[in-house]
């Protein structure tokens, strides 16, 4: 930890390390200079290493700022009679207030209101840390987690595993069933094709389509920063932020979609 403070002070003592033209240094690498021998060990380069801090540093933020939000609440509700309801001045609370009716009402008309309550820890979190990793990669210094496959695939895959649990909690036997097809002699062929959507094909989407937004904007960002440095970038900034919260909202869409098709298979068996 000793050569960590230099990596922290100094870009020029990072650009020693390597990079070409173009090439965007981070002061997280500064910390991510210091974990990378231990990360080495388990086969994580450099850039593997400025990704994982950002990852898990955007995690204990958000954890830390709905702990704030919960005590805000937690003040609210104290309050005596209709007064809990009126809302006081914006701040951590009153964000997390709209925030959550924003993604209710966004999530309700997919899933309805019931479920949209039941999931809203699922998607309110997935938002969230999507968009926060998305958006560093438009603010200096910082390098955006979501441009690498790694933690998409991670992501995706936690909706993957909450799609089969909720699946199977919520139709039994019948969820299987639904993957085998309505024709029981085409179940050999049906089946296979359905795991490999449930299991290959829709995490598989989930995690290119965000990674190759994401590369692609922060690549188009540092290409026109390099080549018009005044002006030009401020534009790419304000489309870089944009489709942080477009990619953001797309895969929170999409993974609702996804959990829909999981519990919505016993209201088909009635028809």
């Amino acid at each position: 930890m000793t050569h960590l403070l230099p990596f922290l002070l100094s870009p020029s003592a990072i650009a020693a390390e390597g990079g070409g033209p173009g090439y965007h240094y981070s002061w997280l690498q500064g910390i991510a200079h210091a974990l990378e021998p231990a990360l080495h060990s388990a086969g994580a380069n450099h850039d593997d290493a400025i990704r994982l801090v950002t990852m898990w540093a955007v995690a204990f933020f958000l954890i830390a700022l709905a702990a704030v939000g919960r005590l805000g609440l937690n003040a609210a509700m104290a309050r005596a009679g209709a007064e809990k309801y009126v809302p006081g001045s914006f701040g951590v609370f009153g964000f997390f207030d709209v925030y959550a009716n924003g993604i209710l009402n966004m999530i309700s008309g997919v899933l309805g209101k019931e479920d949209a309550k039941r999931f809203f820890w699922l998607f309110g979190s997935l938002f969230l840390f999507i968009f926060t990793c998305n958006v560093l990669g438009v603010i200096p210094g910082f390098l955006p987690a979501t441009d690498n496959v790694n933690t998409n695939l991670g992501v995706a895959l936690c909706v993957v595993v909450v799609y089969v649990v909720s699946g199977l909690k919520r139709n039994g036997m019948g969820f299987i069933k639904h993957l085998a097809g309505p024709v029981w002699w085409l179940a050999p062929l049906i089946f296979p094709i359905e795991a490999a959507g449930v299991f290959l094909i829709r995490p598989t989407s989930l995690t290119l389509r965000l990674f190759g937004n994401m590369v692609g904007d922060h690549m188009v960002f540092g290409i026109m920063s390099d080549l018009v440095p005044f002006v030009v970038p401020s534009i790419f900034l304000g489309l870089g932020i944009w489709v942080s919260f477009l990619q953001a909202f797309v895969f929170t869409l999409l993974s609702s979609i996804y959990v829909l098709l999981s519990v919505a298979h016993d209201e088909d068996d009635h028809h």
